[in-house]
């Protein structure tokens, strides 16, 4: 392998890397600076940002190789003994959350500053510059701030902080979050950047197709590539073969049929994903297509095909309070309309990471950044066919979930695969896997009929739907 030469945060370094490897890869996997985070490897977050020869770039698409001779800053390199002066008010002014997007951002900020020299810097220059930038959580307000006060351009932090009555320790005064020094420095750990001796990689084949039935899986050429240590299907789950939360109806590894392009049919493991990924086009399974069911609406119809054998729909709540009919009839205006709200994606910055092993008194451990983590120990167990008490969750810093982060992702898969090859397994997704994997918040269609009085407002919907009656302030 060629070796890139280059200065890394004022010191100099020497490396193999493969000659298509990205920057990102080479600081986070070769050289463990995990504090460069990597959100969609297709240039489009902006929270992998690095400085190369004083210009930020997205080290996610930018070749390694393109980096030799060069002189790379991280977030690593900043704190110099003391913090930085955009650390240090990125956690003055609350510019801070889940902390994924924080090393990005202070990076690209940075380069920003480092350009001006000293002059004021607008707000409209930290618009530009961060028009690539995500942050899902914190909102630019603070962000703005604390790169102005940087700047040492004056900003009244008493300006957007809420009235509160003061003279507490803690109550009623602004406090830096406990977790800040260690996100703005890049020290933080999120479930990616947790490696154990020996890792293997892990890969999922998906569906690839809405609707059909699994007439056969053959894995054997996938067994056959070295490299592989372990392909599991359906017939490898010991326990339960289902998982969810409200219904168990979710497969752990599809066995009878796929309902969604997401669905997952077999996972592998091997000692890189690259061999994990060529292992899973290997994987050949037939189906028999069957009539896809893409809206609420045709999965309510009478004729419509069963995706689940007990029927398509999940629960009828009716909900009844006071004499609606009364209360319309009594109503002044009386409207009454359809609504239509979309699918929602969560857009959560750090993509979903899981990683298992078994530890040397037989339990299994999964590191995953999950907003349940007990429902996954519950959900991992039964599907290992285990007590819980064999199973422990360690839940690690979430970058972002918004409810996107509540379902099992990796977590009963890698627990599968590390007890399959007794040894420590990383799944990662790309972001592209996780938009078809994870559930969405779903597309709603609803009809309101709300009728108004002076000092009450009645909401009805179609008498098959809920009811509301709720009073004006």
């Amino acid at each position: 392998m060629p070796t890139l030469d280059f200065t890394l945060n004022g010191k100099p370094v020497a490396v193999e890397v493969k000659p298509n490897e990205f920057l990102a890869e080479v600081l986070r996997y070769r050289l463990g600076l995990t504090g460069t985070k990597v959100g969609c490897n297709e240039a489009e977050c902006g929270i992998c940002t690095v400085i190369v020869d004083g210009q930020s770039v997205n080290s996610c698409v930018y070749p390694a190789l393109k980096a030799n001779g060069a002189h790379v800053e991280t977030i690593e390199g900043l704190a110099n003994g003391h913090l930085h002066p955009l650390q240090e008010n990125f956690i003055k002014y609350g510019a801070v959350q889940c902390g994924f997007c924080t090393p990005g951002l202070i990076m690209q900020s940075k380069a920003l500053l480092d350009k001006k020299q000293g002059q004021p810097v607008t707000d409209e220059e930290i618009k530009i510059a961060l028009k690539d930038s995500y942050c899902r959580c914190t909102g630019y307000v603070a962000i703005a701030n604390a790169i102005k006060a940087a700047n040492g351009q004056p900003v009244a932090l008493e300006e957007y902080l809420p009235e509160t009555k003061h003279g507490y320790t803690v109550v009623g005064e602004a406090k830096p979050r406990a977790d800040a020094v260690a996100k703005v420095t890049g020290a933080a750990i999120y479930a990616d950047d947790v490696s154990f001796p020996g890792m293997l990689w892990g890969a999922t084949l998906r569906a690839g197709i809405p609707h059909a039935r699994i007439k056969k899986i053959d894995t054997s050429r996938a067994k056959a590539l070295p490299g592989v240590h372990a392909v599991l299907t359906h017939a490898d789950v010991p326990g339960r073969k289902n998982h969810g939360l409200v219904t168990i109806d979710w497969p752990v590894l599809c066995y009878d049929k796929v309902r969604y392009v997401g669905d997952a049919v077999a996972v592998v493991a091997a000692d890189t994903l690259d061999i994990a990924k060529e292992a899973l086009k290997r994987i050949e399974v037939e189906y028999e297509p069957l009539p896809v069911v893409d809206t609420a609406e045709y999965a309510h119809q009478p004729d419509a095909p069963r995706v689940h054998d007990k029927g398509n729909l999940l629960k009828h709540i009716k909900v009844a309070k006071g004499d609606v009919e009364q209360g319309f009839a009594e109503s002044d205006v009386v409207i009454e309309r359809t609504y239509h709200t979309a699918s929602t994606e969560h857009a959560f910055l750090e993509p979903e990471c899981s990683i298992g092993r078994v530890t040397d008194d037989g339990r299994c451990e999964v590191y995953v950044g999950s907003q349940i983590p007990y429902a996954d120990r519950k959900q991992i167990a039964a599907a290992l066919g285990v007590p819980e008490a064999q199973v422990r969750v360690i839940g690690t810093l979430i970058g972002g979930g918004f409810g996107g982060k509540e379902d099992i992702a990796g977590q009963i898969h890698v627990a599968l695969l590390a007890r399959a090859t007794g040894r420590p397994v990383k799944m990662l997704y790309r972001r592209s896997e996780s938009l078809i994997v994870h559930p969405k918040r779903h597309a709603v269609k609803f009809k309101v009929k709300v009728g108004t009085l002076t000092r009450s407002i009645n909401f009805s919907s179609s008498s098959s739907a809920p009811e509301y009656q709720a009073p004006l302030p």
